[in-house]
């Protein structure tokens, strides 16, 4: 019988990799509540508090890693995002020279928004909506660890708004135990995270994970209600976007049945091939996404 698991935030690391010892080992379908940590581990507290120093221990702390039983290199865990409850206050900021206007950005500066219901203050008189999503979510790699803050064909940092309550991410299992690692929720982020910053907040969110046997996947994918949704990730925006759309193109084939040239075509009349974060581009990976619609895959697969 499939049980609820609750996790710490003190149980966090800043990269997924193997070598660390589980903090949690759950059983597929099992349900965890993470807790989790804003990208700077609660250490941003007031306007005060600028982001002019490298944080100590590093960046976008994950909760985790939690080993699942049963999963071996081949498998693919299915990790359905529940719910995203938000803390009451996050930050926004800006950091002097960084992000894709940095040339722009001659200070540093730190704003601390409050969650009002489905709104974030920003200010005395200006509202916008919540919009929760996860931006760190991976397996441990095979080869070394890699960074919290960097993307990769393992999951991480890939700052995806789809990924948010009621999407369905799948991951690569590389190492026995997949050591599932989840963290850097923002209570809303733009396209494009211009600024290296969203909204970063302290989150608790409710994800129940499945194991799925046998089931290779070169990357991860995202699942919606309405899409299916293709990853890339590279240092060249140009290079970015290719991987995503190969990955939807390569879908297309697989699950409709076509071939590339009625694939390619479709694409171009039906896929929206997006950016997620391009704060730094060259220096930084830039990390996209293809999306189509799921009603569009069935309908293909039926012809």
């Amino acid at each position: 019988m499939a049980s609820t698991h609750r996790l710490s935030r003190q149980q966090i690391v800043y990269s997924l990799d193997q070598t660390h010892a589980p903090a949690l080992e759950i059983t597929p379908g099992d349900t965890v509540v993470l807790e989790t940590y804003d990208a700077r581990t609660g250490t941003i507290q007031r306007d005060g508090d600028l982001l002019d120093h490298a944080h100590p221990q590093g960046a976008n702390p994950a909760t985790g890693p939690i080993l699942v039983r049963g999963a071996a290199p081949g498998d693919a865990l299915g990790v359905e995002i529940q719910r995203i409850d938000l803390a009451p206050q996050g930050f926004l900021a800006v950091k002097a020279g960084m992000g894709l206007l940095g040339h722009l950005a001659k200070d540093f500066a730190t704003r601390m928004v409050q969650i009002e219901g489905d709104q974030v203050r920003f200010g005395e008189h200006l509202r916008f909506p919540i919009r929760p999503m996860v931006g760190v979510i991976g397996t441990a790699p095979a080869g070394p660890g890699i960074s919290t803050g960097m993307p990769g064909s393992h999951g991480g940092n890939m700052d995806n708004r789809y990924i948010g309550p009621g999407s369905k991410v799948y991951l690569p299992v590389n190492v026995p135990g997949a050591l599932l690692g989840l963290g850097d929720v923002h209570g809303a982020m733009g396209d494009g995270e211009i600024t290296f910053i969203g909204l970063e907040i302290c989150a608790e969110v409710t994800a129940r994970v499945e194991l799925l046997k046998d089931f290779p996947l070169r990357r991860p994918l995202v699942e919606t209600p309405e899409y299916w949704i293709t990853t890339g990730d590279h240092p060249d925006t140009t290079q970015a976007l290719r991987i995503a759309a190969e990955e939807m193109v390569l879908l297309m084939q697989e699950r409709m049945g076509l071939s590339f040239a009625d694939a390619y075509m479709l694409m171009s009349a039906a896929v929206d091939v997006q950016i997620c974060q391009c704060c730094g581009p060259g220096e930084f990976p830039v990390t996209t996404r293809a999306v189509i619609s799921k009603a569009l895959i069935e309908r293909g697969a039926k012809a």
